[in-house]
């Protein structure tokens, strides 16, 4: 309960700071769980802060997100993971990722964009303190996006490689999601926007391998849903959303997935001039 009091205290005051003194607005509307082709424009930048709970605890998960040019964006992603399990709170492992949007059209009151992704995850977080997994891992993504004054959909394919540790090699993931999203109220431009999604997600997992042998109790298929929403004002964005598993075909004995859950808020600044 401390833990949910200090974060929430901690977006309050963030979000009241930032709005007082940065001009602009937060557009990018993108699912919460899936990937989105929008960039946050050339030389401008994001901060995000996002409180999420997964299948292993608490973790809160700050990202710095830069845009190199109009098309192409990067962003560092570390996560501060909660005690877990007995062990103590600390660093996770840090997320390099990059996007280049290859195909941006624009028409009357609406656009498409299409973009690849990738990303590598780096062992900083401690494995013994379960608070990394140890591995250096690689993920290659496509995604597709649509936004109209009214309606979002989202589409994408990504493929995550995980990398070996102490001779366990946990399998690689293939994720395929897509997303559907309105505006309740169509407001003028920099005036409050509220956006509700529906995302359908699904997770294909390998078998882990141990010394090169399978692991029974491993891998599988799961189809997930997950409602949220988007609300910004000026240049800042609240979000959350809870993804629920729905249909479920794991290898072997497994535990079932917990619903995992999102609250975050992001602030977009201006290009540095």
């Amino acid at each position: 309960m401390k833990t949910l009091r200090y974060r929430t205290f901690n977006f309050i005051i963030l979000s009241l700071l930032m709005y007082t003194l940065l001009p602009g607005s937060a557009s990018a509307h993108e699912p919460l769980f899936g990937l989105g082709p929008h960039t946050v424009g050339q030389y401008a930048w994001a901060l995000e802060s996002e409180l999420e709970r997964g299948h292993e605890g608490w973790a809160n998960h700050y990202e710095l997100i830069y845009g190199i040019t109009p098309d192409i964006a990067v962003t560092a992603a570390l996560p501060y993971v909660f005690s877990r399990k007995g062990h103590g709170a600390g660093i996770g492992d840090l997320v390099l990722r990059g996007k280049y949007r290859f195909i941006r059209r624009d028409y009357r009151n609406g656009s498409d964009a299409f973009a690849f992704h990738g990303g590598i995850k780096l062992p900083t977080g401690s494995r013994s303190e379960h608070r990394g997994s140890g591995t250096t891992d690689y993920f290659l993504g496509l995604s597709f996006g649509r936004e109209t004054r009214k309606h979002y959909a989202f589409a994408d394919v990504r493929y995550n490689v995980n990398g070996t540790v102490d001779n366990l090699n946990r399998g690689n993931v293939l994720n395929v999601d897509a997303a559907y999203g309105i505006r309740p109220w169509q407001l003028e431009y920099k005036q409050p926007d509220l956006v509700v999604l529906l995302e359908v997600l699904g997770e294909i997992s390998q078998r882990h391998a141990l010394n090169g042998s399978e692991d029974p109790d491993s891998g599988g298929k799961i189809l997930s849903v997950a409602p949220g929403f988007m609300f910004s004002y000026r240049n800042v964005m609240v979000k959350g959303g809870v993804k629920v598993p729905v249909l479920e075909k794991l290898n072997g004995v497994q535990e079932s997935p917990d619903p995992e859950f999102i609250l975050g808020v992001e602030f977009h600044m201006p290009p540095f001039k």
